[in-house]
């Protein structure tokens, strides 16, 4: 029912997939599957096969998961392109008033912004937050 050629195949397949991914989750699958072809080449019967796969897949899930989340704790979150502009100063090009957007040129960029105070025009802004395709800023003291 399984050969050798099957187990082997399964187990590279698998193997190759956890270096695209580095989850830990399918190189689990291939070495449930090298033990699997072991038990081929040391013949026993297909449902004892199919067993010491799953029972193999299972207990390395289980093993892995402590060392894949000690691995990937540490890694810095990625901030999206316009959470980087939280901080950063701009100067104000068309002036914002408490009831209505202005204009901010920022990195070299024009984006509306919106504040809780009046701003006048060439006045420097901070950037306080990013709402959609708006900046909310204030007035750099």
């Amino acid at each position: 029912m399984f050969s050798l050629e099957f187990w082997l195949t399964i187990a590279v397949l698998f193997i190759l997939g956890e270096l695209l991914t580095n989850t830990f989750f399918l190189l689990s699958i291939g070495i449930g599957a090298g033990f699997a072809g072991l038990a081929n080449y040391l013949n026993f019967d297909p449902t004892s096969q199919l067993l010491i796969f799953i029972i193999v897949t299972i207990i390395a899930i289980i093993a892995s998961r402590p060392l894949a989340n000690r691995l990937t704790k540490n890694s810095p979150s990625k901030k999206s392109n316009s959470d980087r502009l939280i901080g950063k100063e701009g100067i104000v090009i068309e002036e914002i008033k408490k009831d209505s957007p202005g204009t901010v040129k920022l990195v070299g960029d024009t984006w509306k912004a919106i504040a809780n105070e009046n701003i006048p025009l060439e006045s420097i802004v901070m950037v306080e937050k990013v709402d959609g395709v708006k900046l909310i800023v204030k007035k750099k003291e």
